[in-house]
């Protein structure tokens, strides 16, 4: 299972940046429904944050995020997408739902390639 895993955890952050700008941009760019650019911008800016939090730089005295807690917050994303993909859909906008289940999909690609450390 650890031979799958082959992306350090900086490269990961700067691919769930790019994923997360795509994120907030789609709606828009798709022309989707008000909750759909909602949830669009929400997840995007959720998974920039995170992103950002992947970065191993001690400022301020403050301290990075733990990387079992990214860990986890990458987990309850896929499922919050996920779950967002569902509602859409239930809904009636089967853009959307496709696009949250794609992205939710690419995360969890994501976080299954990924080695959770420092080394």
């Amino acid at each position: 299972m650890t031979a799958l895993r082959l992306i350090p955890l900086p490269v990961h952050g700067a691919l769930e940046m790019l994923l997360g700008f795509f994120v907030m941009a789609s709606p828009f760019a798709l022309g989707l429904s008000a909750p759909a650019t909602v949830v669009g911008v929400m997840m995007g800016t959720l998974l920039v944050g995170l992103a950002l939090a992947a970065v191993d730089v001690e400022t301020e005295g403050r301290r990075p995020l733990a990387i079992a807690a990214h860990h986890s917050f990458d987990y309850a994303l896929v499922t919050g997408m996920l779950g967002a993909a569902v509602i859409l859909g239930m809904a009636g906008d089967r853009v959307a739902a496709t696009l949250f289940a794609a992205v939710a999909l690419l995360q969890l690609a994501l976080n299954m390639t990924t080695k959770y450390s420092h080394r």
